[in-house]
Protein backbone atom coordinates (compact mmCIF):
# COMPACT_ATOMS: atom_id res chain seq x y z
CA UNK A 1 0.00 0.00 0.00
CA UNK A 2 1.35 3.41 -0.94
CA UNK A 3 2.39 5.65 1.90
CA UNK A 4 -0.40 7.99 2.92
CA UNK A 5 -3.15 5.95 1.19
CA UNK A 6 -6.49 6.07 2.98
CA UNK A 7 -7.32 2.95 5.01
CA UNK A 8 -10.67 1.24 4.44
CA UNK A 9 -13.10 0.47 7.26
CA UNK A 10 -12.15 -2.37 9.55
CA UNK A 11 -14.30 -5.45 10.09
CA UNK A 12 -14.95 -4.32 13.67
CA UNK A 13 -16.15 -0.88 12.56
CA UNK A 14 -18.47 -2.44 9.97
CA UNK A 15 -20.13 -4.51 12.72
CA UNK A 16 -21.04 -1.46 14.82
CA UNK A 17 -24.74 -0.63 14.97
CA UNK A 18 -24.82 2.69 13.10
CA UNK A 19 -27.36 4.09 10.60
CA UNK A 20 -24.79 3.73 7.80
CA UNK A 21 -24.01 0.07 8.57
CA UNK A 22 -27.68 -0.83 9.02
CA UNK A 23 -28.52 0.77 5.68
CA UNK A 24 -26.14 -1.68 4.04
CA UNK A 25 -28.45 -4.55 5.08
CA UNK A 26 -31.09 -3.36 2.66
CA UNK A 27 -34.69 -2.33 3.17
CA UNK A 28 -36.19 -5.82 3.09
CA UNK A 29 -33.82 -7.29 5.67
CA UNK A 30 -34.28 -4.33 7.99
CA UNK A 31 -38.05 -4.65 7.70
CA UNK A 32 -37.85 -8.34 8.61
CA UNK A 33 -35.73 -7.55 11.66
CA UNK A 34 -38.09 -4.79 12.81
CA UNK A 35 -41.14 -7.04 12.52
CA UNK A 36 -39.34 -9.78 14.43
CA UNK A 37 -38.38 -7.46 17.29
CA UNK A 38 -41.82 -5.80 17.32
CA UNK A 39 -43.45 -9.16 18.06
CA UNK A 40 -41.77 -9.06 21.49
CA UNK A 41 -42.09 -5.29 22.01
CA UNK A 42 -45.70 -4.01 22.05
CA UNK A 43 -44.48 -0.42 22.36
CA UNK A 44 -42.33 -0.76 19.24
CA UNK A 45 -45.14 -2.47 17.35
CA UNK A 46 -47.49 0.38 18.27
CA UNK A 47 -44.92 2.95 17.14
CA UNK A 48 -44.43 1.20 13.81
CA UNK A 49 -48.18 1.06 13.26
CA UNK A 50 -48.42 4.80 13.90
CA UNK A 51 -45.58 5.54 11.47
CA UNK A 52 -47.37 3.48 8.83
CA UNK A 53 -50.57 5.40 9.57
CA UNK A 54 -48.70 8.69 9.16
CA UNK A 55 -47.72 7.62 5.66
CA UNK A 56 -51.43 7.36 4.84
CA UNK A 57 -52.13 10.93 6.00
CA UNK A 58 -52.64 12.97 9.19
CA UNK A 59 -56.19 11.71 9.76
CA UNK A 60 -54.93 8.13 9.94
CA UNK A 61 -52.14 9.03 12.39
CA UNK A 62 -54.60 11.07 14.48
CA UNK A 63 -56.94 8.07 14.66
CA UNK A 64 -54.13 5.83 15.95
CA UNK A 65 -53.09 8.48 18.47
CA UNK A 66 -56.70 8.79 19.65
CA UNK A 67 -56.82 5.04 20.32
CA UNK A 68 -53.74 5.27 22.51
CA UNK A 69 -54.99 8.38 24.32
CA UNK A 70 -58.28 6.62 25.00
CA UNK A 71 -56.40 3.66 26.42
CA UNK A 72 -54.36 5.91 28.72
CA UNK A 73 -57.54 7.63 29.89
CA UNK A 74 -59.44 4.44 30.72
CA UNK A 75 -56.81 1.87 31.77
CA UNK A 76 -56.74 1.11 35.47
CA UNK A 77 -54.12 -1.64 35.75
CA UNK A 78 -51.19 -0.89 38.06
CA UNK A 79 -47.77 -0.39 36.49
CA UNK A 80 -45.16 -2.14 38.63
CA UNK A 81 -41.64 -0.80 38.97
CA UNK A 82 -40.21 -3.27 36.43
CA UNK A 83 -42.67 -2.05 33.80
CA UNK A 84 -42.18 1.63 34.50
CA UNK A 85 -39.15 2.37 32.23
CA UNK A 86 -40.90 0.86 29.20
CA UNK A 87 -44.14 2.65 30.08
CA UNK A 88 -42.36 6.02 30.31
CA UNK A 89 -40.59 5.43 26.98
CA UNK A 90 -43.93 4.60 25.36
CA UNK A 91 -45.57 7.67 26.91
CA UNK A 92 -42.80 9.95 25.71
CA UNK A 93 -42.84 8.38 22.25
CA UNK A 94 -46.55 9.20 22.02
CA UNK A 95 -45.83 12.78 23.06
CA UNK A 96 -43.16 13.12 20.38
CA UNK A 97 -45.45 11.65 17.73
CA UNK A 98 -48.00 14.35 18.50
CA UNK A 99 -45.56 17.24 18.99
CA UNK A 100 -43.33 16.41 16.04
CA UNK A 101 -44.82 13.98 13.51
CA UNK A 102 -48.47 15.06 13.66
CA UNK A 103 -47.52 18.73 13.97
CA UNK A 104 -45.65 18.48 10.66
CA UNK A 105 -48.76 17.04 9.00
CA UNK A 106 -51.60 18.90 10.75
CA UNK A 107 -50.75 21.46 13.48
CA UNK A 108 -54.40 21.97 14.48
CA UNK A 109 -54.91 18.24 15.00
CA UNK A 110 -51.67 18.07 16.98
CA UNK A 111 -52.80 20.91 19.25
CA UNK A 112 -56.07 19.11 19.99
CA UNK A 113 -54.19 15.90 20.84
CA UNK A 114 -51.72 17.68 23.13
CA UNK A 115 -54.62 19.00 25.22
CA UNK A 116 -55.97 15.43 25.40
CA UNK A 117 -52.52 14.06 26.22
CA UNK A 118 -52.22 16.38 29.23
CA UNK A 119 -55.66 15.27 30.42
CA UNK A 120 -54.32 11.72 30.79
CA UNK A 121 -51.91 12.79 33.53
CA UNK A 122 -54.28 12.08 36.40
CA UNK A 123 -55.49 8.61 35.33
CA UNK A 124 -51.91 7.63 34.47
CA UNK A 125 -50.62 8.80 37.87
CA UNK A 126 -53.17 6.59 39.63
CA UNK A 127 -51.63 3.51 38.03
CA UNK A 128 -48.35 3.85 39.92
CA UNK A 129 -48.17 2.48 43.46
CA UNK A 130 -44.92 4.38 44.09
CA UNK A 131 -46.59 7.68 43.09
CA UNK A 132 -43.85 8.31 40.52
CA UNK A 133 -41.16 8.92 43.13
CA UNK A 134 -38.44 9.56 40.57
CA UNK A 135 -40.63 12.00 38.63
CA UNK A 136 -40.09 10.27 35.28
CA UNK A 137 -43.80 10.19 34.38
CA UNK A 138 -44.37 13.77 35.54
CA UNK A 139 -41.40 14.91 33.42
CA UNK A 140 -43.07 13.57 30.26
CA UNK A 141 -46.09 15.77 30.94
CA UNK A 142 -43.90 18.79 31.66
CA UNK A 143 -42.31 18.29 28.23
CA UNK A 144 -45.79 18.04 26.72
CA UNK A 145 -46.71 21.36 28.36
CA UNK A 146 -43.70 22.96 26.66
CA UNK A 147 -44.73 21.40 23.34
CA UNK A 148 -48.18 22.89 23.85
CA UNK A 149 -46.67 26.34 24.36
CA UNK A 150 -44.87 26.15 21.02
CA UNK A 151 -48.13 25.34 19.24
CA UNK A 152 -50.11 27.99 21.11
CA UNK A 153 -47.56 30.60 20.02
CA UNK A 154 -48.92 30.27 16.47
CA UNK A 155 -52.57 30.60 17.51
CA UNK A 156 -54.78 33.65 17.88
CA UNK A 157 -53.84 35.02 21.36
CA UNK A 158 -57.48 35.26 22.51
CA UNK A 159 -58.37 31.73 21.45
CA UNK A 160 -55.17 30.32 22.93
CA UNK A 161 -55.62 32.24 26.19
CA UNK A 162 -59.22 31.10 26.66
CA UNK A 163 -58.29 27.49 25.97
CA UNK A 164 -55.48 27.69 28.52
CA UNK A 165 -57.66 29.23 31.23
CA UNK A 166 -60.37 26.62 30.57
CA UNK A 167 -57.81 23.89 31.14
CA UNK A 168 -56.43 25.50 34.30
CA UNK A 169 -59.90 26.09 35.75
CA UNK A 170 -60.76 22.43 35.19
CA UNK A 171 -57.62 21.11 36.93
CA UNK A 172 -55.44 23.82 38.55
CA UNK A 173 -52.99 21.62 40.47
CA UNK A 174 -50.89 20.20 37.61
CA UNK A 175 -50.98 23.54 35.81
CA UNK A 176 -49.10 25.12 38.70
CA UNK A 177 -46.16 23.09 37.35
CA UNK A 178 -47.02 23.07 33.67
CA UNK A 179 -47.95 26.73 33.13
CA UNK A 180 -44.39 28.15 33.39
CA UNK A 181 -43.23 25.64 30.77
CA UNK A 182 -46.13 26.41 28.43
CA UNK A 183 -45.72 30.16 28.83
CA UNK A 184 -41.97 30.02 28.30
CA UNK A 185 -42.64 28.80 24.76
CA UNK A 186 -45.72 30.86 23.92
CA UNK A 187 -46.21 34.61 23.38
CA UNK A 188 -46.37 37.49 25.86
CA UNK A 189 -49.53 38.68 24.10
CA UNK A 190 -51.28 35.39 24.84
CA UNK A 191 -50.11 35.53 28.47
CA UNK A 192 -51.49 39.07 28.86
CA UNK A 193 -54.92 38.03 27.54
CA UNK A 194 -54.91 34.91 29.73
CA UNK A 195 -53.99 37.00 32.77
CA UNK A 196 -57.07 39.17 32.30
CA UNK A 197 -59.26 36.11 31.84
CA UNK A 198 -57.77 34.45 34.92
CA UNK A 199 -58.90 37.26 37.24
CA UNK A 200 -62.52 36.35 36.80
CA UNK A 201 -62.17 32.59 36.42
CA UNK A 202 -59.47 31.31 38.75
CA UNK A 203 -59.85 31.24 42.51
CA UNK A 204 -57.38 32.10 45.23
CA UNK A 205 -56.12 28.58 45.98
CA UNK A 206 -52.36 28.04 45.85
CA UNK A 207 -52.25 26.21 42.46
CA UNK A 208 -54.36 28.91 40.78
CA UNK A 209 -52.22 31.67 42.28
CA UNK A 210 -49.11 29.93 40.97
CA UNK A 211 -50.60 30.00 37.47
CA UNK A 212 -51.53 33.69 37.84
CA UNK A 213 -47.95 34.48 38.83
CA UNK A 214 -46.61 32.56 35.86
CA UNK A 215 -48.97 34.47 33.59
CA UNK A 216 -47.95 37.82 35.11
CA UNK A 217 -44.26 37.03 34.63
CA UNK A 218 -44.76 35.89 31.05
CA UNK A 219 -46.82 39.00 30.30
CA UNK A 220 -44.28 41.28 31.99
CA UNK A 221 -46.99 42.64 34.31
CA UNK A 222 -45.06 43.32 37.51
CA UNK A 223 -48.00 45.03 39.22
CA UNK A 224 -50.14 41.93 38.75
CA UNK A 225 -47.28 39.79 39.95
CA UNK A 226 -46.85 41.85 43.11
CA UNK A 227 -50.61 41.93 43.65
CA UNK A 228 -50.81 38.14 43.61
CA UNK A 229 -49.01 38.06 46.97
CA UNK A 230 -50.64 39.02 50.26
CA UNK A 231 -48.95 41.56 52.54
CA UNK A 232 -48.09 38.71 54.89
CA UNK A 233 -46.44 36.78 52.05
CA UNK A 234 -44.51 39.86 50.91
CA UNK A 235 -42.96 40.02 54.40
CA UNK A 236 -41.33 36.65 53.66
CA UNK A 237 -37.68 37.25 52.65
CA UNK A 238 -37.71 34.48 50.04
CA UNK A 239 -40.74 36.01 48.30
CA UNK A 240 -39.19 39.48 48.36
CA UNK A 241 -35.88 38.08 47.10
CA UNK A 242 -37.63 36.53 44.10
CA UNK A 243 -39.80 39.56 43.34
CA UNK A 244 -37.50 42.55 43.86
CA UNK A 245 -34.90 41.62 41.17
CA UNK A 246 -37.66 41.69 38.55
CA UNK A 247 -38.49 45.28 39.52
CA UNK A 248 -34.79 46.14 39.42
CA UNK A 249 -34.48 44.65 35.95
CA UNK A 250 -37.40 46.80 34.82
CA UNK A 251 -35.74 49.94 36.23
CA UNK A 252 -38.31 50.29 39.02
CA UNK A 253 -35.64 50.69 41.67
CA UNK A 254 -37.70 52.51 44.31
CA UNK A 255 -40.41 49.85 44.28
CA UNK A 256 -37.78 47.12 44.56
CA UNK A 257 -36.51 48.86 47.70
CA UNK A 258 -40.04 48.99 49.15
CA UNK A 259 -40.48 45.26 48.57
CA UNK A 260 -37.17 44.43 50.23
CA UNK A 261 -37.69 46.75 53.21
CA UNK A 262 -41.04 45.09 53.91
CA UNK A 263 -39.20 41.78 54.33
CA UNK A 264 -36.11 43.10 56.15
CA UNK A 265 -35.01 41.34 59.38
CA UNK A 266 -36.86 42.60 62.44
CA UNK A 267 -35.61 42.72 66.06
CA UNK A 268 -36.56 39.63 68.05
CA UNK A 269 -36.47 38.62 71.70
CA UNK A 270 -35.85 40.74 74.79
CA UNK A 271 -32.45 41.85 73.50
CA UNK A 272 -33.96 43.40 70.37
CA UNK A 273 -31.17 41.98 68.23
CA UNK A 274 -31.56 41.58 64.51
CA UNK A 275 -31.45 37.97 63.29
CA UNK A 276 -29.09 37.12 60.43
CA UNK A 277 -30.67 38.12 57.10
CA UNK A 278 -31.81 35.57 54.56
CA UNK A 279 -28.92 35.15 52.09
CA UNK A 280 -31.06 35.52 48.95
CA UNK A 281 -32.81 38.59 50.40
CA UNK A 282 -29.42 40.05 51.25
CA UNK A 283 -28.21 39.49 47.68
CA UNK A 284 -31.21 41.35 46.33
CA UNK A 285 -30.69 44.12 48.89
CA UNK A 286 -27.09 44.58 47.76
CA UNK A 287 -28.21 44.83 44.13
CA UNK A 288 -30.82 47.39 45.15
CA UNK A 289 -28.26 49.51 47.01
CA UNK A 290 -25.96 49.47 43.99
CA UNK A 291 -28.71 50.52 41.59
CA UNK A 292 -29.94 53.17 44.02
CA UNK A 293 -26.45 54.74 43.99
CA UNK A 294 -25.63 53.69 47.57
CA UNK A 295 -22.43 51.89 46.61
CA UNK A 296 -20.64 52.43 49.93
CA UNK A 297 -23.60 50.92 51.81
CA UNK A 298 -23.62 48.00 49.38
CA UNK A 299 -19.93 47.37 50.08
CA UNK A 300 -20.56 47.45 53.84
CA UNK A 301 -23.27 44.81 53.47
CA UNK A 302 -21.02 42.65 51.27
CA UNK A 303 -18.24 42.65 53.87
CA UNK A 304 -20.59 42.00 56.78
CA UNK A 305 -22.15 39.15 54.81
CA UNK A 306 -18.72 37.66 54.11
CA UNK A 307 -17.78 37.79 57.79
CA UNK A 308 -21.02 36.05 58.70
CA UNK A 309 -21.05 33.40 55.96
CA UNK A 310 -17.46 33.08 54.69
CA UNK A 311 -19.01 33.04 51.24
CA UNK A 312 -16.37 33.25 48.50
CA UNK A 313 -18.60 35.08 46.04
CA UNK A 314 -19.42 37.76 48.63
CA UNK A 315 -15.74 38.39 49.33
CA UNK A 316 -14.82 38.40 45.65
CA UNK A 317 -17.69 40.76 44.85
CA UNK A 318 -16.38 43.09 47.57
CA UNK A 319 -12.73 43.06 46.46
CA UNK A 320 -13.36 43.41 42.72
CA UNK A 321 -15.11 46.72 43.30
CA UNK A 322 -12.06 48.27 44.97
CA UNK A 323 -9.35 50.35 43.32
CA UNK A 324 -5.92 48.91 42.50
CA UNK A 325 -3.89 47.91 45.60
CA UNK A 326 -6.98 48.34 47.78
CA UNK A 327 -8.27 45.07 46.41
CA UNK A 328 -5.02 43.28 47.33
CA UNK A 329 -5.21 44.66 50.86
CA UNK A 330 -8.86 43.57 51.14
CA UNK A 331 -8.00 40.06 49.93
CA UNK A 332 -5.34 39.81 52.62
CA UNK A 333 -7.84 40.97 55.22
CA UNK A 334 -10.34 38.32 54.06
CA UNK A 335 -7.69 35.59 54.13
CA UNK A 336 -6.62 36.57 57.65
CA UNK A 337 -10.22 36.60 58.84
CA UNK A 338 -10.84 33.11 57.43
CA UNK A 339 -7.55 31.73 58.83
CA UNK A 340 -8.50 32.86 62.35
CA UNK A 341 -12.13 31.76 62.15
CA UNK A 342 -13.41 29.71 65.09
CA UNK A 343 -14.80 27.11 62.69
CA UNK A 344 -11.54 25.70 61.30
CA UNK A 345 -13.11 23.67 58.50
CA UNK A 346 -15.22 26.60 57.23
CA UNK A 347 -12.25 28.94 57.35
CA UNK A 348 -10.01 26.49 55.52
CA UNK A 349 -12.83 25.80 53.05
CA UNK A 350 -12.92 29.50 52.14
CA UNK A 351 -9.16 29.60 51.49
CA UNK A 352 -9.25 26.42 49.42
CA UNK A 353 -12.22 27.64 47.37
CA UNK A 354 -10.68 31.07 46.62
CA UNK A 355 -8.06 29.46 46.04
CA UNK A 356 -5.45 30.85 48.43
CA UNK A 357 -3.31 27.73 48.81
CA UNK A 358 -0.32 29.36 50.49
CA UNK A 359 -2.56 30.88 53.17
CA UNK A 360 -4.37 27.53 53.56
CA UNK A 361 -1.04 25.73 54.08
CA UNK A 362 -0.01 28.28 56.74
CA UNK A 363 -3.37 27.85 58.48
CA UNK A 364 -2.92 24.06 58.60
CA UNK A 365 0.59 24.46 60.04
CA UNK A 366 -0.49 27.09 62.59
CA UNK A 367 -3.51 25.20 63.97
CA UNK A 368 -2.58 21.52 64.25
CA UNK A 369 -4.97 20.92 67.14
CA UNK A 370 -7.97 22.00 65.01
CA UNK A 371 -7.43 19.54 62.17
CA UNK A 372 -10.72 17.69 62.64
CA UNK A 373 -12.01 17.57 59.08
CA UNK A 374 -14.36 15.29 57.20
CA UNK A 375 -12.15 12.58 55.61
CA UNK A 376 -13.57 13.01 52.10
CA UNK A 377 -13.00 16.76 52.31
CA UNK A 378 -9.48 16.22 53.66
CA UNK A 379 -8.64 13.97 50.70
CA UNK A 380 -9.98 16.51 48.22
CA UNK A 381 -8.04 19.39 49.74
CA UNK A 382 -4.89 17.30 50.10
CA UNK A 383 -5.04 16.53 46.37
CA UNK A 384 -5.12 20.30 45.67
CA UNK A 385 -2.23 21.02 48.05
CA UNK A 386 0.15 18.11 47.51
CA UNK A 387 2.07 19.47 44.52
CA UNK A 388 2.95 22.91 45.91
CA UNK A 389 2.46 22.35 49.63
CA UNK A 390 3.12 18.66 50.31
CA UNK A 391 3.64 19.12 54.06
CA UNK A 392 0.19 20.64 54.45
CA UNK A 393 -1.38 17.85 52.41
CA UNK A 394 0.45 15.28 54.53
CA UNK A 395 -0.80 16.85 57.78
CA UNK A 396 -4.38 16.90 56.53
CA UNK A 397 -4.34 13.22 55.58
CA UNK A 398 -2.59 12.16 58.80
CA UNK A 399 -5.11 14.10 60.90
CA UNK A 400 -8.02 12.55 59.01
CA UNK A 401 -6.48 9.07 59.43
CA UNK A 402 -6.08 9.60 63.19
CA UNK A 403 -9.70 10.72 63.47
CA UNK A 404 -10.83 7.63 61.54
CA UNK A 405 -8.77 5.42 63.89
CA UNK A 406 -10.45 6.98 66.93
CA UNK A 407 -13.83 6.19 65.38
CA UNK A 408 -12.60 2.60 64.79
CA UNK A 409 -12.91 3.03 61.02
CA UNK A 410 -9.75 1.06 60.43
CA UNK A 411 -10.07 0.54 56.66
CA UNK A 412 -10.53 4.25 56.14
CA UNK A 413 -7.61 4.95 58.45
CA UNK A 414 -5.35 2.60 56.46
CA UNK A 415 -6.38 4.16 53.13
CA UNK A 416 -5.72 7.71 54.34
CA UNK A 417 -2.38 6.67 55.84
CA UNK A 418 -1.32 4.99 52.61
CA UNK A 419 -2.29 8.12 50.67
CA UNK A 420 -0.26 10.28 53.06
CA UNK A 421 2.76 8.00 52.64
CA UNK A 422 2.75 8.61 48.89
CA UNK A 423 3.49 12.31 49.41
CA UNK A 424 7.16 13.19 49.02
CA UNK A 425 8.10 15.75 51.65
Amino acid sequence: MAKGAAKGPTVASLKKVTPENLASLGVERLAELLVSVAETRPDLKRRLRMELAANQGPEHLAAEIDKRLGSLQTSRGHVVWRQKPAFVRDLDALRRLIAERLTELDPAAALDRLWLFLQTAQPVARRFRDRDRDGAVAAAYVRAAADLGRLLADQDPHLAANALIDAVAADPEPWAVWAPETLRESSAAMAAVALKAARGRLGGAAPSLAVVRALAQAAGDLDALRGSWSLQALANPSVAAALAPQFLAAGRVGEAGEILRAAAPQPTGPSGRLPPPDFAWESAWIDYLDQAGETAAAQDVRWASFERTLDVDRARSFTTRLADFDDVEAEGRAFAYAAAHTDFERGLGFLMAWPALAEAARMIAARPDDLDIDPAQAELWAAQLRRRFPAAAHRLLRAAAAAAFRRREFKLCDRLTEEADTIIL
